[in-house]
């Protein structure tokens, strides 16, 4: 047994007693979200027309109470609703949380009930006054006037999420995605619609340099797994100001292309070389297409060692730390998208007929370099042995003619570093250049659900006796 299967053993040996034991009524991978010909319901979380909902006054999902205090309804509301809420934001309060009575609990079902089949795009309205700080008068992409939509997710048994009375401070199961944008003038005074689907949430916590969208939460569903919202504002604010929001929903949009199997778990050796898997892309829709991929890949600490980490310490900081301590770090070129015949399809279109399907395969081009040594990291009493092993790699297929591409043009992403092209690449990974523009991290459109595959692989120094797999 290696000295990283003890540590996780002696983690799991510590933390175990300290929670309490659960049926495992949640996880449910084969209930359709609604019934059969109901995949287009929408999941209302709030519009204001009741009220202000609030987690800590009874409600099963809603604001904080200190956020509540801070809102108030008034008349007028989007989609032609009566009632909206305005909040108040200033210098001290820039945050506005939405999120469960209790930390174990699904927005999506407002239960402990996990379903895989559910929405997959965040829709909310938002009004800024014309004098808004978040209105950017100026093109300039560096611009901080943006607004953070935030989320954090929950692996259904993660018992370390919430602790024991399930309202402690632990968040999230180390799935935490960032979706950073700004609006410009055309957004000024009036409501605007802002739709978010996985392929927005450009970052998740702790994976330097790497586009993450789905390969925030690994094999779970994006919206299903969602457990809170946080809305962050980020420039600086010299006086108070409104920030006016409506019909908040979790809902479901017909994707513009599916991949048979979107995800794949695996231990292999640091000398497999290129290690290839099998996908099938499939075109769902009834009209023909010509997709863009776009690949991002991280290498660094496996993502359940930071949570385990969390969990221990309930900081935030161990997992940082990881990190930093063994070179953790992201970008793209380590993997590729192949033809069947064996011809790289990057910076290529695919193009798949309505209803067609395609075939490629995914290739990890693994180095020795990138299995890293063992470190020990410490925090307080604890120590923990970490190494740089586990490459996960998130892949973004999208169509860049879709209709509804243009309909947000009132806002503008915050481009993502993964592939800045000036960042040193870790171990393993091709020297990093620019893409040309259209493939681009900021060219993958916020709104439009795409493919997605994710592939977590965990590097061995030799050919691992009993393999774990898992596919999806």
């Amino acid at each position: 047994m290696t000295r990283k299967n003890l540590i996780r053993i002696s983690l799991f040996c510590f933390i175990f007693p300290l929670f309490f034991c659960f049926d495992a009524i949640g996880k449910s991978d084969d209930i359709a979200f609604g019934s059969k010909n109901d995949r287009n319901q929408e999941i209302t979380l709030v519009d204001f027309e009741r009220g202000i909902p609030c987690s800590h006054e009874g409600d099963t999902v809603g604001f904080r109470r200190q956020d509540r205090l801070r809102c108030r309804v008034v008349e007028g509301g989007a989609e032609g609703s009566g009632k909206s809420g305005v909040f108040k934001i200033c210098p001290e309060y820039k945050d506005i949380f939405f999120q469960g009575d209790a930390r174990r609990k699904y927005l999506a079902t407002k239960s402990e009930q996990y379903i895989e089949n559910g929405p997959n795009a965040l829709c909310f309205w938002i009004k800024l006054p014309p004098h808004s700080i978040l209105i950017n008068r100026i093109e300039e992409i560096k611009n901080k006037n943006t607004l953070g939509v935030w989320t954090y997710h929950w692996n259904y048994g993660d018992m370390g999420v919430g602790g024991k009375s399930n309202m402690g401070l632990a968040t999230d199961s180390m799935m935490h995605g960032y979706s950073n944008f700004r609006f410009n003038k055309k957004a000024a005074g009036r409501w605007v619609k802002v739709i978010l689907s996985p392929s927005a949430f450009q970052q998740c916590r702790n994976y330097f340099h790497f586009y993450a969208a789905r390969g925030t939460t690994d094999d779970l569903r994006f919206f299903p797994s969602l457990r809170q919202l946080q809305f962050r504002i980020f420039p600086r604010l010299e006086n108070k100001e409104d920030f006016q929001i409506d019909q908040i929903k979790l809902i479901y949009r017909k994707p513009t292309a599916i991949f048979e199997n979107d995800f794949f778990e695996a231990n292999i050796s640091k000398d497999v070389g290129n290690f290839s898997l099998p996908v099938i892309l499939k075109n769902p829709t009834s009209k023909d297409r010509k997709y863009r991929v776009f690949i991002s890949s991280f290498l660094g600490v496996e993502r359940e060692v930071m949570n385990k980490a969390v969990s221990l310490t309930d900081r935030l900081g161990p997992a940082r730390i990881m990190q930093h301590a063994v070179g953790g770090n992201g970008g793209i070129g380590a993997v590729e998208l192949k033809s069947e015949n064996g011809k790289s399809v990057m910076g290529k279109k695919i193009s798949i007929p309505a209803g067609g399907i395609w075939k490629g395969k995914l290739v990890h081009h693994i180095k020795p370099g990138m299995l890293g040594k063992e470190v020990a990291v410490t925090h307080g009493d604890l120590k923990f042995h970490v190494r740089r092993d586990t490459l996960t790699t998130s892949v973004i297929v999208w169509d860049p003619e879709d209709i509804g591409i243009k309909k947000m043009d009132y806002l503008r992403v915050k481009p993502d570093n993964s592939d800045d092209g000036n960042h040193a690449a870790p171990p393993g990974f091709p020297k990093q250049h620019r893409p040309l523009k259209g493939w681009r991290s900021e060219d993958i459109p916020l709104s439009q659900v795409g493919g997605y595959f994710v592939s977590v692989l965990h590097l061995e120094a030799c050919s691992p006796r009993s393999a774990r797999s898992k596919t999806k």
